[in-house]
């Protein structure tokens, strides 16, 4: 039976996914484990041995390169760089590479390098890949049907195949695919706008390993939008509200959210029941014609700051994103948007330049406008590269703008 090495590759050293700073104050190497391998690891054949390296955590020996049969890899754009760096490493050795995840969905035209290429939901895409290789192929592409894959066949993810304790938390997903438009997203373009979710039991048998594992503490839901199908959640929060009461509370948990939770106080004392302590949100501007361009318009017709204010009330912190660069801004938006991070009183920001990510509608707006520039995340993301197009505003003003809030948010008297 084939011997799969499993390698996540290095977030760049400036994106917001590499908080090396924070895990070494919190005592961890990494921020959290790669729930998209440890998963696929669950689906591949029983028999079939598996070994994980998380390069964010671990270093990559010589040995585990000469113990592979194959080496799976990939993850998001900010690994790009990496994932090369990987399928390098493994060629080198002689080794046949399986790429899959966000970034070679998204442009698969950049991993051509690899051997195998996977694009898609691992779910009901993975069987082929096994069949082929089992067969004696040792090269092939494999694509799913979009927004297809039947996540309530999910298996519980691989726990078992990292150490707790070199991370600040653990992960799990409840459901994939957002139901909004926003103009700037992948998701929606990646898992699509009808989200798909699991079932109780299923959610429950992922915590209870953990809980059996004895992993205590934060849990992180990694779902893009996790009210994104408020019936399938709301028949989920009571039986997780039972389960953490009957463990004594085992779990602390986060997850990501659109601001219109706000809008459903029952929602809200669900999370709070089932003891949701953190939530991101994505506001990225307070200005209304920036937000209707960018077609957030579930964060129009609201106070912005009321509706954070409600999810305080709730118990529930709030993190929040915001993005600098939208051609809708007219002058200066460094002393709105100070302002308004200000009342909202956010903990922590993530304040990013905007950037037209592949396959997204802003991309192929600016495709068609012939704005477009080349994307260069080599040694950045979002939040520190950006702009990969021609600015309406003058670039200078925009980068003057995002130097005021960064200055003002991150100062230590606020």
């Amino acid at each position: 039976m084939p011997n799969v090495l499993m390698v996540f590759p290095r977030f760049n050293q400036n994106s917001f996914w590499n908080l090396q700073a924070v895990c070494d104050a919190y005592g961890s190497r990494a921020q959290s484990p790669p729930l998209g391998l440890m998963t696929v690891a669950a689906l591949l054949p029983p028999e079939w041995n598996v070994r994980l390296v998380d390069r964010n955590a671990d270093t990559l020996q010589e040995s585990d390169l000469a113990w592979a049969h194959m080496v799976m890899t990939g993850g998001m754009l900010p690994q790009r760089a990496d994932t090369f760096t990987v399928i390098d490493l493994a060629h080198r050795h002689g080794k046949p590479v399986v790429v899959g995840g966000p970034d070679p969905m998204s442009s698969p035209e950049e991993y051509e390098d690899a051997d195998f290429r996977v694009l898609g939901e691992a779910e009901g895409l993975i069987e082929a890949f096994i069949e082929a290789w089992n067969a004696g192929a040792r090269s092939g592409t494999y694509e799913g049907e979009r927004f297809k894959a039947d996540v309530t066949k999910s298996p519980v993810p691989r726990f078992d195949l990292v150490p707790f304790s070199r991370y600040c938390y653990m992960g799990v997903q409840f459901s994939r695919g957002c139901p909004f438009t926003c103009e700037f997203c992948d998701i929606i373009e990646l898992y699509g706008r009808v989200p798909r979710s699991k079932t109780n039991e299923q959610m429950l048998g992922e915590l209870e390993a953990l809980y059996v594992a004895g992993y205590r503490g934060h849990i992180d839901f990694v779902d893009d939008n996790l009210i994104g199908n408020k019936k399938a959640l709301k028949r989920f929060l009571p039986a997780l509200a039972a389960w953490q009461r009957q463990r004594g509370y085992p779990f602390e948990l986060s997850t990501e959210a659109s601001i219109n939770l706000a809008d459903d106080r029952e929602l809200l004392d669900m999370m709070s029941a089932a003891n949701f302590f953190c939530v991101f949100v994505g506001i990225e501007s307070p200005d209304i014609d920036t937000l209707v361009a960018m077609q957030k318009k579930q964060n129009t017709r609201r106070s912005l700051v009321d509706s954070v204010h409600k999810l305080y009330d709730a118990g529930i912190v709030v993190i929040a994103g915001f993005i600098v660069g939208f051609d809708s801004e007219q002058d200066s938006v460094a002393p709105q948007m100070i302002e308004c991070i200000e009342a909202m009183s956010v903990p922590v920001c993530m304040v990013g330049l905007l950037t037209a990510l592949p396959n997204t509608q802003l991309t192929r707006r600016l495709e068609d406008e012939k704005r477009l520039l080349p994307l260069a995340f080599d040694h950045g993301d979002h939040c520190t590269t950006g702009h990969n197009f021609v600015t309406r505003r003058p670039r200078r003003d925009i980068l003057n703008d995002y130097r005021a809030i960064l200055a003002a948010v991150y100062d230590p008297d606020a």
